[in-house]
């Protein structure tokens, strides 16, 4: 409104016509305060005031009460409101729990008044603790309400305690359409999950992504639902321009009031951002969204931001000028005040590495193509230095790059060269294991050789990006298939010292080395008197057998650690590392001994698995005591008893089935039919040995 048409004249027209709704002139005091015309408001306030108490037009009082106590400009609230409410005892019941005079600001014991009042029976509610629920009693006597909460049934709150912890839930509500209107909740949860993500914030406000879980999980969305249903929204609301999605978790997802336009006002807020990770965001958003930016003021804007970028990144930062050039280029702007050439040959001649290691992976790519098209020559040269010593998946982008670049014959020399002089690192190793079509192709390395090379470089103590690569390249070793293969490509001498050299070699622990070798020895078991001490003889090892139920459920429990347990333990660190110093995190420390104990389980279990075979125990002879057979024995009192003995892991009480491994299976094996037998009971003889039943062979099946 136009203030300068509102003068004592105007003021006066209005008091005249003034109804029960006064939130326009409201509005026109906000604006006469933010004009430096506040004492006049004010006074016009209270002149308001004074007809509303005269005409005992409580709405009129209240919403003027409520904007001068929000400028500090009244006093005697309690004394106003008893003098407008004296013949209505209800309402002065609500003034004894609203607070006033109990060190309370004056705002906030007004604020509960109105909210006291406002309460009726059947309202929906909320409270933090107990969650929704139904006002079935309003007792103004004795200033309690009775609601029926749906975490704890039906309880009495005093009025003064519902004041502060009690939200009233309108039908726009979440909480409020799933009491409403379930079926139709439902629907959006399947059908339209982002309108489900923004019911949320209208409803609660802003909030972390990880909140906003616990918000709708499980009392919205259950817990199996919740990872497609933010997927599903995440994927609608990244287009949403009334929505903002932080790039950090711990950020609050925000909800505009009304969808934000993307003209020269919006880029005019770029202009003013001085923080670099957060104008990285928007050029992102820019990109996302195919934002338009042909216009002059948004082309001046990008390029004004992008050369603030690229001079203002500090030394250490070097990621960050490149990642100013990238953008420069997929806008095609030109940075303000920037010598790109010098840019590029900085960044090319300083630490490569460092800026390669922290670009995202399709940020590296546009680098190197930027790097390649500047100067061709002076980039592969660099590269050849850089090649042996960055991580594996650098490695791969680096390749990547320069062969669809047409540079395949620098990157054969370069890896040829390593390889000839034994320099490759385990990076450049786990790029030939996985890319044998360029290994024959130029004739590299055989596959022999490679598996002699992969073993001298897990001998090398390393850390971070070098461990992670000699980590995956030892995980090649588990795989049974690839290391029967390249040992079947070596000749026998070859084998054995490749043999020797894993069990000599440091680059193993003792469950790794041993479970390799137990796999080598299985295809190559001549090989054995490599690691038997000087003038032992091979002794041929007993195989141990179990059903092959209890094998399949030994595999399925050892496939639930690895891919569920485990990974649901990763998650539970991350989200404890998140909570802070991680000296006095209990949760973190609680979650990363679960993972040792985790790890030990599963490399056990794989050992067992390894040692143990599965077997059906089908057409076994009943000539003596073996596993796959039933015995039926005798006490000296006549008490006949009868065992199935299967294998290590079986037991079935219910049907007499013991495991081979048992003291009572162990004393009966090798016996036969009449033979006298000490057992942990007593001394027993054997009545009958028998094969084994149908029930127990359905057991096995099963």
């Amino acid at each position: 409104m136009d203030l300068d048409r509102v003068n004592v004249e105007w003021f006066e027209g209005q008091l005249e016509a003034v109804g029960a709704d006064v939130s326009e002139l409201i509005e026109v005091f906000n604006s006469m305060a933010q004009a430096d015309r506040l004492e006049e408001a004010i006074e016009w306030a209270q002149r308001l005031l004074q007809k509303g108490l005269d005409g005992e037009q409580t709405d009129v009082v209240l919403d003027v009460l409520e904007w001068l106590t929000s400028v500090g400009a009244v006093d005697r609230v309690e004394e106003t409101l008893r003098t407008l409410f004296a013949k209505n005892r209800t309402a002065l019941k609500l003034l004894e729990s609203a607070g006033f005079g109990a060190r309370v600001p004056v705002k906030e014991c007004l604020r509960r008044f109105k909210f006291l009042r406002s309460l009726k029976e059947g309202m929906l509610c909320y409270n933090a603790t107990w969650g929704m629920g139904v006002i079935e009693d309003i007792d103004t006597f004795y200033q309690k309400l009775e609601i029926d909460f749906e975490r704890k049934g039906e309880h009495e709150m005093a009025f003064k305690y519902a004041a502060e912890a009690l939200e009233i839930l309108t039908d726009e509500h979440i909480l409020a359409m799933r009491h409403n209107n379930k079926a139709e909740l439902d629907r959006l949860i399947k059908e339209d999950p982002a309108e489900v993500v923004r019911m949320a914030l209208r409803s609660y406000g802003n909030m972390p992504i990880t909140r906003l879980q616990e918000m709708l999980s499980p009392s919205v969305v259950s817990e199996a639902q919740w990872k497609k249903f933010w997927a599903g929204a995440r994927a609608v609301l990244k287009n949403d321009a009334s929505i903002e999605i932080p790039k950090k978790r711990s950020d609050n997802i925000l909800l505009h009031k009304r969808a934000m336009e993307y003209d020269d006002s919006w880029f005019k807020l770029i202009l003013q951002i001085r923080d670099i990770e957060k104008l990285f965001e928007r050029f992102k958003e820019i990109l996302e969204k195919s934002i338009d930016y042909s216009s002059e003021f948004a082309q001046e804007t990008l390029a004004n931001r992008l050369g603030f970028i690229i001079k203002g990144a500090p030394s250490g930062r070097p990621e960050w000028k490149a990642e100013g050039l990238i953008f420069a280029r997929k806008f095609g702007v030109k940075p303000a005040g920037v010598d790109e050439e010098k840019v590029i040959k900085d960044l090319v001649e300083g630490d490569l590495i460092l800026t390669f290691d922290r670009l995202p992976s399709n940020q590296l790519k546009n680098l190197l193509v930027l790097f390649i098209e500047h100067d061709r020559e002076a980039m592969i040269a660099r590269l050849s230095e850089v090649i042996p010593v960055v991580s594996h998946p650098v490695l791969n982008e680096i390749l990547a790059a320069l062969l669809a670049n047409g540079v395949e014959d620098e990157v054969r020399k370069i890896m040829t060269s390593a390889v000839a002089r034994r320099k490759a690192s385990a990076p450049m190793l786990l790029w030939c294991q996985r890319s044998p079509e360029y290994v024959e192709k130029w004739n590299l390395i055989s596959e022999g050789d490679l598996a002699f090379r992969i073993q001298e470089v897990l001998e090398i103590n390393s850390a971070g990006a070098m461990l992670r690569a000699q980590n995956q390249l030892r995980e090649r070793f588990q795989q049974e298939s690839w290391l029967h293969g390249v040992m079947d490509a070596m000749t026998p001498q070859q084998r054995r010292d490749f043999l020797r050299r894993i069990h000599e070699g440091h680059g193993w622990d003792a469950l790794d080395r041993k479970s390799v070798i137990a796999k080598m020895l299985r295809k190559y078991p001549e090989l054995q008197d490599i690691i038997l001490p000087t003038g032992a003889k091979a002794v041929k090892k007993e195989i141990a057998f179990t059903s092959s139920r209890s094998y399949a459920k030994r595999q399925e429990h050892l496939e639930r650690i690895m891919t569920v347990e485990i990974p649901e333990n990763s998650k539970e660190i991350e989200v404890a590392r998140s909570h802070g110093d991680l000296r006095e995190n209990a949760e973190f420390k609680y979650a990363k001994e679960r993972q040792g104990l985790l790890m030990a389980q599963a490399a056990q279990m794989a050992e067992d698995l390894e040692r143990v075979k599965p077997n059906d125990f089908a057409d076994v002879s009943t000539d003596e005591v073996a596993m796959g057979m039933g015995v039926v024995f005798e006490y000296p009192n006549g008490t006949q008893e009868t065992y199935f003995i299967l294998g290590a892991w079986d037991q079935d009480e219910e049907l007499s089935i013991i495991s081979s491994e048992t003291r009572l299976a162990k004393a009966f094996m090798g016996h036969r039919v009449g033979d006298e037998v000490e057992i942990p009971e007593g001394v027993c003889v054997i009545k009958e040995i028998i094969p084994l039943s149908d029930a127990v062979k359905a057991w096995i099946k099963a």
